[in-house]
């Protein structure tokens, strides 16, 4: 058996990492009340314009370089990090499927400690397999390492997470989030192709699942 797994509001919440960069901005530029006015935006593109109007910056790219760059201050929950242990440690090979740029999914990866639980040749980054989730290609790079059926992918975002696993025959399966999840998961705005085929309210219910 193999699951794989999305990263952000997946793993961990991805507003902990959008704080987190705001306050190594903050930080950087030593002004410890910016972050405060950052995370006050509605989104993040708001806070990157409020903060280089009050830096005096005539653009964000400086912004968004630590952004992009910075060693992010997160950590899974304790029930992520048990669940996570059980399943490695039962024989299930776990993959790790995210798209984004390398040295922030890296930094992410890193600052969670998730290669206590994923081995190198099962982390698939798009910008560094050259193709995003939607292309397919990671989830057959999956398959072409471990060739341990059946395959599972966990994610949250029914806008790309799940259609082409489907589409390999995979099970799919949704994490509801809250009002912090980044990206919609109202399903009624997409076709069936791209719904999960379960949803479950946290990665701790994992173990629970009978089809587990």
């Amino acid at each position: 058996m193999t699951i794989a797994f999305d990263l952000d509001d997946t793993l961990f919440p991805e507003t902990e990492f959008v704080r987190s960069a705001y306050r190594a901005i903050a930080s950087e530029y030593g002004r410890p009340e910016l972050s405060l006015i950052m995370e006050s935006k509605a989104t993040p593109r708001e806070a990157f314009d409020e903060a280089a109007q009050i830096l005096g910056l005539t653009d964000a790219s400086p912004l968004l370089r630590i952004y992009r760059e910075h060693i992010p201050d997160i950590k899974l929950t304790p029930g992520v990090e048990t669940t996570l242990r059980r399943l490695k440690n039962s024989g299930i090979n776990l993959a790790l499927i995210t798209d984004g740029r390398s040295i922030t999914q890296r930094n992410k990866i890193s600052a969670l400690g998730l290669d206590r639980y994923f081995d190198s040749n099962l982390i698939f980054i798009s910008e560094e397999t050259g193709a995003d989730k939607m292309s397919g290609l990671p989830f057959r790079l999956t398959e072409s390492v471990t060739i341990s059926p059946p395959y599972f992918y966990v994610g949250d975002n029914p806008a790309k997470d799940f259609f082409q696993p489907r589409c390999m025959g995979w099970k799919t399966v949704m994490i509801i989030g809250d009002d912090r999840n980044i990206h919609t998961q109202d399903l009624t705005l997409f076709s069936p192709e791209f719904h999960p085929h379960s949803t479950i309210d946290s990665v701790e219910e994992l173990s629970r699942m009978a089809c587990l």
